[in-house]
């Protein structure tokens, strides 16, 4: 009887065991119940299980509400003021400081961060030698963060920089930049940024391309020059004679060997040359003769240039005169009133093309552009 007793014992105490760890299971699944409860209880009413109306948001100043659905109140009743939204914790992140258009409109520009910063003048005076050799016209800027704005570096720039930019020219006048040329250029630069622990970000090479084409076809449309020729009908043009009234009429000699018409701001309105292989010199001009002369307006690269077209033709129509000579075009037709008025006409649209295009003609970008 004594193995039975002890074996009916063990059992019990198994029994109990068991019910005691079930027990205490309960008691902590309902404590992290009651816990989780207090944790993730909220105290804001729920509008849709309480049907409290959500307070209308006030239109911003200037700008119109949506329609929506509004209960009015009873007559006789004051409508309850409405109650204000609160105010939403926003975190308003600086906005990345862009380069003006005039500097980057026809370029490929690459933003440079250097967390560690990086010495101006070192940097500057690295990439001219990495970047020796190119064709296109290449720039560098760094982030003044006081002044919060751009200024160019040069070999001289004191400081360092956290914040630099480079500019390539993807177009002028030999055309758009190509594949080989890009490839290089971020080759080079990536050398450079490597060399002082800096990160460039490089635009995508399919994007810059068809970007320097769209360019390009956009240059073609408007690259025009209008010449007009004033052609001896007897004798000789002589040098110092033309010489003399160019600069009766404010043109100067230039060491291309052509007169210049300067603007009251200083700007190249037109020009004035030898129509034949002779340039103008003031050495040589008592001794230079010639059957003809050109004037040359470059349409793209001077601030109205309609209204430039006019005092062109008006001095052409002065040498002309003085010289004994007959305007012409380049076919060697006279040219009138009436032909000059139709050449205004087109140089116009050309003119409020370029302006639609957010390029202007004259302008820095333009005067870069058709360089």
């Amino acid at each position: 009887m004594s193995g039975n007793e002890l074996q009916y014992g063990l059992i019990g105490l198994g029994v109990i065991a068991i019910a005691a760890l079930v027990i205490y299971n309960v008691w902590q699944e309902r404590k992290a119940r009651k816990h989780a409860e207090q944790a993730f209880r909220s105290t804001h009413h729920d509008v849709l299980l309480e049907g409290e109306p959500e307070a209308p948001v006030p239109p911003a100043p200037g700008g119109r509400m949506e329609p929506g659905l509004r209960a009015d109140p009873p007559a006789g009743e004051d409508a309850a003021p409405p109650v204000a939204p609160r105010p939403a914790s926003v975190h308003l992140r600086q906005s990345e400081p862009v380069l003006p258009r005039e500097l980057r409109a026809v370029d490929c520009v690459v933003m440079i961060e250097a967390p560690a910063g990086v010495s101006a003048s070192a940097i500057f005076t690295t990439q001219l030698e990495a970047l020796a050799g190119s064709t296109r016209r290449i720039a560098w800027y760094g982030w003044a963060d006081f002044e919060n704005a751009w200024f160019p570096l040069d070999a001289r720039t004191p400081g360092s920089l956290n914040r630099a930019c480079v500019t390539l020219q993807l177009v002028d006048r030999r055309g758009a930049i190509n594949e080989r040329e890009l490839d290089r250029f971020y080759d080079r630069l990536g050398r450079v940024c490597e060399q002082f622990l800096c990160v460039p970000r490089l635009p995508s090479k399919a994007e810059v391309l068809e970007r320097a084409r769209e360019i390009e076809a956009f240059c073609f449309e408007v690259d025009i020059q209008i010449a007009f020729n004033v052609r001896s009908e007897s004798s000789v043009f002589v040098g110092s004679r033309v010489r003399a009234i160019a600069e009766s009429a404010g043109l100067t000699l230039g060491s291309d060997g052509a007169f210049h018409a300067i603007d009251e701001a200083g700007q190249h309105m037109f020009l004035l040359a030898n129509q034949e292989a002779t340039p103008f010199s003031a050495e040589q001009a008592r001794h230079l003769q010639t059957h003809g002369l050109s004037l040359v307006l470059d349409v793209p690269r001077v601030t109205q240039p309609a209204s430039v077209l006019e005092r062109m033709y008006q001095f052409a129509q002065q040498l002309a005169t003085s010289l004994g000579g007959q305007i012409v075009d380049d076919n060697q037709a006279p040219l009138g009133d009436r032909s000059v008025a139709v050449i205004r006409d087109q140089i116009s649209q050309f003119e409020d093309g370029m302006v639609r295009q957010g390029i202007p003609a004259g302008s820095p970008v333009a005067q870069r552009l058709f360089d």
